[in-house]
């Protein structure tokens, strides 16, 4: 297979979803979206999913899910593993006892994205453009060591030349030619694990690093409002109360928190598995105080060993959907011996995302103060992201700026867009 030097692969690599385009910099050539999935109805959308049925098998997106469901959920599947990256204490997991690196497994996913690339456009790609949040988190020290893992996945994944472009610019720069005058227009990207800002200068003239004024994020977003489900509630349902204490000690203590951690994030919850973790838990369960909390605990173990992690966390993902649109929303989860049924409100919902939104305000405010604006000197403001929709987010947006300026729409390809266009800039 032939290699065309001018060619980059541009991959939004999402804590949900993935997508992916080829632009070829400088040429007559035109650029190409990637079909990653060409059997769905968005085909050129990918969920970001790894599913390991062994340490020698892996399957990749909707293949991942089905293949899970069909292997009655044993082995390991892993979402929202984007997340880890800042997180110096993460290293990845254990399959087969067999360590898996987070590295290698970012690295396996990307190669499996350059390979269907690849195969589509007929050529090798080893220039990579990748679309990077506006903060991993806010320690700079972390955010500077996600960026380092981010870039030795995709060197594991073959890739040679290898550029990051902050995705709110990305999402900018595809906004830009939507303007037939000259605007200033905030952006703001809501995804599975970051939220970002950019607040830039569009006009049909040609684009100057100068139009960007500044960019600015945290390190919350989409799966930090689904955690809150599980934390400020259904968690007791699987221990986040049982007592326990152990053999020759006079100390009394709760589920430790940081086996309510792993419980509560969809990206941690996975690791529940683990044999020191599980073990732990087991030991909790002999010396628990109470028979009913043995029993709670009891409905844990099934909720890990029955692989229904990742079905409970889709319902409560369903959950906060409704409750975008809707007063009451009712959470069913139907699975033998763990049926968990409850109602939950927009308002309680609200309440409880406070410390988030907190986070998210001081985010915008300063990309505001960067960019040396008040709210009066933005023209339009572009929402994207599946968090766009949370009301209590839009009520941010419509206080500081008022609904007249406000676009919410699930712009997916929009940061794909930007990124091959990135590749013509200097």
């Amino acid at each position: 297979m032939n290699k065309i030097n001018n060619a980059f692969l541009c991959v939004d690599f999402g804590t949900s979803h993935t997508l992916a385009g080829v632009a070829y910099a400088d040429s007559a050539i035109e650029n190409q979206r990637i079909k990653l999935e060409p059997d769905l109805a968005d085909p050129f959308l990918m969920r970001t999913l790894l599913y390991f049925p062994s340490m020698n098998e892996c399957y990749y997106g909707s293949a991942a899910l089905k293949k899970f469901i069909e292997n009655e959920m044993e082995g390991r599947i892993f979402r929202s593993f984007k997340s880890h990256l800042p997180n110096k204490n993460y290293l990845g997991s254990i399959i087969d006892n067999r360590i898996l690196n987070l590295e290698t497994m970012i690295g396996t996913f990307l190669l499996e994205v350059k390979k269907r690339s690849e195969s589509q456009i007929g050529h090798k790609l080893d220039k990579i453009i990748l679309g990077k949040p506006a903060r991993y988190s806010m320690d700079i020290v972390e955010d500077e060591f996600a960026l380092y893992r981010m870039t030795k996945a995709a060197e594991y994944a073959g890739f040679t030349d290898i550029q990051f472009v902050p995705e709110p610019l990305a999402a900018a720069l595809e906004f830009r030619k939507t303007s037939e005058t000259e605007k200033t227009i905030l952006i703001g990207d809501f995804g599975g694990g970051t939220s970002d800002f950019t607040i830039l200068k569009i006009s049909k003239n040609e684009f100057k690093k100068s139009d960007v004024l500044s960019i600015d994020g945290c390190a919350v977003a989409g799966d930090a409002f689904d955690s809150l489900f599980m934390s400020q509630r259904l968690n007791t349902t699987f221990g986040a109360k049982a007592m326990y204490q152990m053999p020759m000690s006079n100390n009394v203590f709760k589920m430790p928190y940081s086996i309510m951690e792993r419980l509560n994030k969809p990206a941690h919850i996975v690791h529940l598995k683990e044999k020191e973790t599980f073990n732990f838990i087991k030991e909790v369960q002999k010396c628990a105080l109470k028979i009913s909390d043995q029993k709670i605990i009891d409905r844990l173990f099934i909720l890990i060993e029955d692989q229904q992690i990742f079905p409970f966390f889709e319902v409560i993902e369903n959950t906060k959907k409704i409750l975008s649109s809707k007063k009451t929303a009712k959470f069913e989860f139907n699975y033998p011996d763990i049926e968990t049924s409850d109602q939950f409100t927009q308002g309680e919902f609200n309440q409880w995302s406070e410390p988030i939104l907190t986070e998210v305000s001081a985010a915008l405010d300063r990309c505001l103060k960067s960019a040396g604006l008040d709210h009066a000197g933005i023209d339009s403001v572009f929402l994207t992201g599946g968090s766009a929709y949370v009301p209590a987010i839009q009520n941010i947006f419509d206080v500081r700026f008022g609904k007249d300026k406000i676009q919410t729409k699930n712009f997916f390809h929009s940061i794909l867009s930007g990124l091959m266009e990135s590749a013509n800039l200097s």
